[in-house]
């Protein structure tokens, strides 16, 4: 969802450019407008590494807290291993810009976005009793794509408005690999059937009302920026 409100952003911010500017964009030239929007894609893609979110990695954390009488509430954990990759990753698809039809067309995608958690565990005390929580593991999101279109209204005088917008979100699927242990039961086969089964289906039955509120969102952002 980030990815997309960012690429939302980005074409907005270009259409949104003056006619004629100091540094005017072509509508006429076709290449001009995908390679200024493909320049905004590899911006975004940059600031998510600058900001250290691809790859993102902790190599271990520790974390302790008890109350004043520690048989109320104590606890001793940790994390180690961390890691997430792909969040930057966008690859174009197609990207076009027709003059004749002043229709941009865009098929963008995320082919793999990993988490992983190399170990983490937790030690705690809550009103004189133990509890303990352990966990591990990786879950890969597998081709978020947007397809869609855009098509503008170019006028010297009057500059950029919309005439219609669709777009298509799909995710190929979500595969989950996890060792989830809760109070000394084992919730992996759980955890996994939810995010690997229920996450990926309801967002697929679901797709009609996701790409309506995705084309309200960009539509707004647009227009905001016109």
């Amino acid at each position: 969802m980030k990815f997309f409100i960012a690429f939302a952003v980005l074409i907005a911010g270009i259409s949104a450019v003056p006619y004629p500017a100091a540094h005017p964009i072509d509508f006429s030239d076709e290449r001009l407008v995908t390679g200024a929007i493909e320049d905004a894609i590899k911006d975004v893609s940059q600031a998510i590494k600058d900001a250290g979110l691809d790859p993102f990695h902790i190599k271990r954390e520790d974390f302790n807290y008890e109350l004043p009488v520690p048989v109320l509430f104590k606890i001793d954990a940790f994390i180690e291993e961390v890691l997430s990759t792909g969040l930057s990753n966008i690859k174009v698809n197609r990207l076009n810009y027709s003059v004749l039809l002043s229709r941009l067309q865009f098929d963008i995608e995320l082919p793999l976005i990993h988490f992983s958690l190399g170990d983490a565990n937790a030690d705690a005390v809550v009103f004189s009793k133990d509890h303990d929580f352990a966990g591990s593991g990786s879950v890969n999101i597998e081709r978020i794509r947007f397809v869609g279109e855009v098509r503008v209204n170019v006028g010297i005088i009057s500059g950029i408005s919309i005439r219609s917008l669709s777009i298509s979100f799909t995710l190929n699927d979500i595969k989950s690999d996890a060792n989830l242990v809760l109070f000394g039961k084992d919730y992996s086969d759980d955890f996994n059937n939810f995010v690997g089964g229920v996450v990926p289906n309801t967002i697929k039955a679901h797709y009609k009302e996701i790409n309506k509120l995705l084309e309200i969102v960009l539509l707004d952002l647009i227009n905001e920026n016109l």
